[in-house]
């Protein structure tokens, strides 16, 4: 429908218009299983019939083999899958939307049968059983779950990189604007998401012109030229669009177009959606003093799992300090025999509400270092070999377990910034105060996400991160971090 004609007397080269517009915007697509609403209810369908087949298969198939060991009830097969299915739809798991290689998703489908378990455990042996003395066998309910809910997870992620040729074809139709589009292009290049882009733009200064640069892709089309490929009845060839710009900029004719699509079509982010569904961030120049106010901070402190999450902490601290203590031990006299003393190193850091509290680590650094440069830089001649060995595998950071059992910190959360650093940061970066709604943690968002930081732009880019922890302070979030740290730990990425 659209060619690539000269825009405003700028004709795009062949390089730009492969950048820019990977194909011409479609009128219309084939109908296939993976695009418009038909392909949403293929999909749901094809993930619910799988579930059922691998739910069948699997207990009846121990059941067979096992013999006369398990009395097959009707309750024993169907409450599980029923409870797992309503389950697995509360985190979207009939989603076609979903992205299923994402740890995140990976978290939550473990989480939700995880907590399935009990419940339709509960619902077959107690309320349907109820009066029954023969029971289905519980060994064999519950291996069956287990392995339901790996293997149904595998299925997903089989489905997501079976499919990754086609979504690799659909780009992401970005509305910019002189203000957010070049904010938005800055982030894409450093983001590891590179979706093809098509751009449009709502101000005639930037038509025909680069968004960000010399390098950076030619805003290609005027907004008005969309609309009626929108409107169409067919799915257009993109994977969302985004809404780089000022709301206030965009004509009533195309939100009311782009209300349509959002829901029969495709998503359509605004920016600061965007960047927490895809990049895991807030986007830090939408931030304001009322932002606290919008984000429902109140859930932090006062939600169940709030409570929960700090008997968690209290409870996971003791016995861990009580089953490492030959960890500790070892890893004492190995810094006083390398490094000679102290063992250990100490540092005012800020925690919840701002309130100052002393952090213990395994001193990893030669005595006096905290004097000179604030920040450790890759290949700092201040830390010794060994504790470079205890960087990289996270030991140095155990003794810090003190401090979640003593109430100053959380297993996740925020880094606890240094108090000298503090003041500094909150001079150059307004609302850096906001990480503070939540105790700071061992491990965190920012520090499986963002390398760790040596300049005021590098903790910029972690405060986007942490802010995007507090707003989405959930089991899921907490399931996902700790997924991330072992990747870590494993692979030696800290420093």
């Amino acid at each position: 429908m659209f060619s690539s004609t000269p825009v405003n007397g700028f004709p795009p080269t062949d390089q730009e218009e492969e950048f820019i517009l990977e194909r011409p915007l479609p009128s219309s697509v084939p109908k296939n299983f993976l695009r418009g609403r038909k392909g949403v209810l293929r999909f749901a369908f094809f993930a619910l019939v799988t579930d059922l087949l691998l739910w069948f298969g699997i207990y009846l198939g121990i059941s067979e083999l096992t013999g006369p060991y398990n009395l097959l009830r009707l309750n024993a097969v169907l409450v599980p899958i029923i409870v797992l299915i309503g389950a697995l739809s509360l985190i979207g798991g009939y989603r076609i939307r979903t992205d299923f290689a994402s740890l995140q998703y990976a978290s939550e489908h473990l989480i939700s049968c995880i907590l399935a378990y009990p419940v339709a455990a509960f619902v077959q042996y107690v309320i349907t059983s109820y009066g029954s003395g023969v029971h289905s066998s519980r060994a064999i309910y519950s291996f069956s779950l287990f392995l339901f809910c790996g293997l149904s997870l595998l299925v997903r992620r089989f489905f997501w990189f079976s499919t990754s040729e086609l979504r690799s074809k659909e780009g992401l139709l970005v509305i910019v604007d002189d203000v957010y589009g070049p904010i938005f292009y800055r982030d894409y290049l450093q983001s590891e998401q590179h979706q093809k882009l098509t751009l449009l733009t709502t101000s005639p200064s930037l038509l025909g012109k680069r968004i960000e640069g010399p390098e950076s892709p030619i805003v290609a089309w005027d907004t008005s030229r969309i609309v009626s490929v929108l409107n169409e009845d067919e799915s257009t060839d993109f994977q969302a669009i985004v809404i780089a710009a000022r709301f206030s900029q965009l004509q009533a004719e195309l939100m009311s177009s782009l209300s349509f699509v959002h829901f029969q079509k495709m998503p359509v982010y605004s920016l600061e959606m965007f960047y927490e569904k895809f990049w895991g961030r807030v986007l830090l120049s939408l931030i304001g003093a009322k932002w606290p106010f919008e984000a429902n901070f109140v859930l932090v402190q006062n939600s169940i799992y709030s409570s929960l999450k700090r008997m968690w902490d209290f409870s996971f601290a003791l016995i861990a300090l009580i089953l490492l203590i030959p960890v500790l031990l070892v890893i004492a006299l190995a810094i006083l025999i390398c490094d000679g003393a102290p063992v250990f190193y100490s540092q005012p850091r800020m925690g919840i509400y701002q309130q100052p509290f002393i952090l213990y680590k395994f001193r990893t650094m030669r005595v006096g270092s905290d004097q000179g440069d604030t920040y450790t830089r890759e290949g700092d001649s201040r830390v010794t070999r060994l504790g470079a060995f205890l960087r990289k595998t996270r030991l140095d950071e155990l003794p810090q377990l003190w401090n979640v059992l003593n109430g100053d910190m959380s297993v996740i959360g925020p880094r606890a910034e240094w108090v000298r650093l503090i003041a500094e940061y909150e001079k150059q970066i307004p609302y850096y105060h906001f990480r503070h709604l939540v105790r700071p943690g061992i491990t965190g968002w920012a520090q499986v996400n963002y390398p760790y930081g040596a300049s005021v732009d590098d903790t910029l880019q972690k405060l986007s991160f942490d802010l995007y922890y507090i707003r989405n302070f959930s089991m899921h979030l907490d399931a996902e971090v700790t997924l991330k740290t072992l990747y870590v730990i494993l692979f030696g990425k800290g420093r």
